[in-house]
């Protein structure tokens, strides 16, 4: 049998908070790289991050609903996009 991770054993909203911890990290990182990313819209935000393999991913790793993970990436652009640009 497998190891359980962690977030398998969270709560869901522990699991949706870990998920923003991870996926702002991620943006953040992308942000220092590319400056486009930083005046970026929410379809170009999702582009950026490469919205396909984050939503499969968390849908796998996090056990996240589609609408779930979208929830999840509105709160990261909303941090590091447009928390930048205040």
């Amino acid at each position: 049998m497998a190891p359980m991770h962690s977030w398998e054993q969270m709560k869901p909203r522990t699991v949706y908070d870990k998920a923003v911890q991870d996926f702002t990290e991620t943006a953040r990182r992308l942000a220092t790289l590319d400056q486009h990313f930083r005046q970026a819209s929410f379809a170009e935000f999702k582009m950026l991050m490469a919205f396909e393999a984050f939503d499969d991913e968390a849908l796998k790793r996090y056990g996240l609903s589609k609408p779930m993970v979208e929830r999840v990436l509105l709160k990261v652009y909303q941090t590091v996009v447009l928390g930048q640009q205040r």
